[in-house]
C-alpha cells in the first residue's frame, strides 16, 4: 500500500532531522534513540536515502542549468553564423572602398572575428557535455616495471620451491 502524503512528509522530516544530526556529529545509536529508528541500522539507511535523494535532485537540477546553457550556445551560435554568412564590405573615413574592378572590397575582419567567436561558443559547449575531460592515463616507469618482474620472479620462485618440496615429500613418504 503506498504511503499516504502525511507519511511521506513525516518520514522526509525525520531524514532531515536526522540528517541534521549526524551533520552535527551525533552517532547511529544517538540518532535511532532520539527520532524513534528501530534500531542504529535503520537510522543509517535513512540518513543514506536522504543523502542519495539529495545528490540526485542536484544532479537533476545541474543538468537542467545545462541544458538552459547550451540553449543559450545554441542561439548565440545561430547570431554568430549569420554574421558569419553576411557580405562584409571595407569602408574607410565613411566611404565605400572599391577595388580596381570597380566593385566593393570585401573585408574579412568580421568573417575572421565570427569564425573565432564560433570557435569560442565550440569550446564552451564541449565544457558543458564534458567532451574535454581530462583523461587518466598509466605511466609505468622503468622502476616500476622493474619491481613488478621481481615480484613475478619471487612469485614463481616460491611455486617452483613449493612445488620442489612437495616432490621431496612424496618421494620420502614412497621411500
Amino acid at each position: 500500500m503506498p504511503a499516504s502524503r502525511a507519511q511521506r512528509t513525516q518520514t522526509a522530516e525525520r531524514r532531515a532531522k536526522a540528517v541534521q544530526m549526524r551533520l552535527e556529529g551525533a552517532d547511529y545509536p544517538t540518532i535511532a534513540a532520539t527520532l524513534g529508528y528501530s534500531d542504529q541500522a535503520a537510522a543509517h539507511k535513512d540518513i543514506t536515502r536522504a543523502m542519495e535523494a539529495a545528490v540526485t535532485r542536484q544532479h537533476s537540477a545541474v543538468e537542467v542549468l545545462r541544458q538552459e546553457e547550451l540553449m543559450r550556445l545554441d542561439l548565440l551560435w545561430a547570431e554568430v553564423w549569420a554574421v558569419l554568412k553576411r557580405e562584409h564590405v571595407t569602408v574607410s573615413n565613411g566611404r565605400l572602398v572599391r577595388g580596381e574592378d570597380g566593385h566593393p572590397l570585401r573585408d574579412d575582419g568580421p568573417v575572421l572575428a565570427a569564425v573565432d567567436r564560433l570557435v569560442r561558443i565550440l569550446e564552451r559547449r564541449a565544457k558543458y557535455l564534458g567532451l574535454d575531460a581530462p583523461q587518466k592515463h598509466e605511466v609505468l616507469t622503468l622502476d616500476a616495471i622493474d619491481r613488478a618482474i621481481q615480484e613475478l620472479n619471487a612469485e614463481l620462485g616460491e611455486t617452483a620451491a613449493g612445488e620442489a618440496s612437495g616432490v621431496a615429500e612424496a618421494e620420502a613418504a614412497e621411500g
